[in-house]
């Protein structure tokens, strides 16, 4: 992923020309997709040492109402916060809880433009149900790949739609 957000900044880094705005829109792209990544890690390893059975049954009713409102990016987009708070309350990490007032949103900005199309928030489901299923099964490598793949393909998606 940083490779692929390199390719964006490089490009961006010539001459923006006309262009400016798109630039500094894959930039701020690039660092908001640089702090999830390394927060949103750090956040599933702590899930995954503390989730209960409660709240991974949380989990699973936010996956059942995400698959339900799949059709509308704005439902999708409600339904996608409260599965992100519902991740920092099981971490029962004090200091990510305080931080989720401000990386929510943040998070919420660097997926805007993906969530959009619908195939994407097809997939993003997808990748949410393996979240919860590794959550499930206490497999904290599997839940950092799967965010690693999704982050891989927002990037990815980024790169190419802004290219």
């Amino acid at each position: 992923m940083y490779q692929q957000m390199k390719c964006v900044q490089q490009v961006c880094s010539g001459s923006c020309g006309p262009n400016g705005r798109a630039c500094e829109y894959s930039s701020r792209l690039q660092d908001i997709l640089q702090v999830q990544y390394n927060i949103e890690t750090a956040l599933l390893e702590s899930v995954v040492r503390n989730a209960t059975v409660k709240g991974v049954g949380r989990l699973h009713d936010l996956l059942s109402m995400q698959e339900a409102v799949l059709h509308s990016d704005v439902e999708t987009k409600l339904v996608l916060r409260r599965f992100y708070e519902e991740l920092f309350v099981l971490a029962s990490n004090c200091m990510l809880s305080m931080l989720s007032v401000q990386l929510i949103p943040m998070f919420e900005e660097g997926r805007e433009l993906y969530m959009s199309v619908v195939f994407n928030r097809k997939v993003l489901y997808e990748h949410n149900k393996k979240l919860v299923r590794c959550i499930e099964e206490f497999d904290e490598v599997g839940a950092c790949a799967a965010l690693r793949g999704q982050l891989l393909r927002m990037g990815t998606y980024y790169s190419v739609y802004l290219n």
